[in-house]
């Protein structure tokens, strides 16, 4: 489904390529506004999004349960400098 309603919503593509900046908190009032009333109007992008913001959700829930084990952390940044990645911590 392609809202079309009016000359100032956008199409699924539109939509769809600025949904991170949105669920991030980063669209402008107005940008967010349109873009949560093509979701709202449009069930292809609304499952779509719906899908990306639970995910992002259970993945900042994840982090703040658990953590990166110390030893783990050490390799990671182990490897990322032996790869030429400085200035991790």
């Amino acid at each position: 489904m392609k809202p079309d309603h009016s000359p100032d919503m956008l199409d699924c593509g539109r939509a769809m390529a600025q949904l991170f900046d949105l669920l991030d908190g980063e669209s402008t009032a107005d940008t967010a506004q349109k873009l949560r009333e093509h979701i709202s109007l449009c069930p292809e992008c609304f499952t779509h999004a719906d899908f990306e913001r639970r995910f992002l959700a259970a993945v900042q829930a994840a982090r703040r349960k658990d953590g990166c084990p110390g030893a783990l952390r050490a390799k990671v940044l182990e490897a990322l400098q032996a790869e030429g990645f400085g200035g991790a911590s």
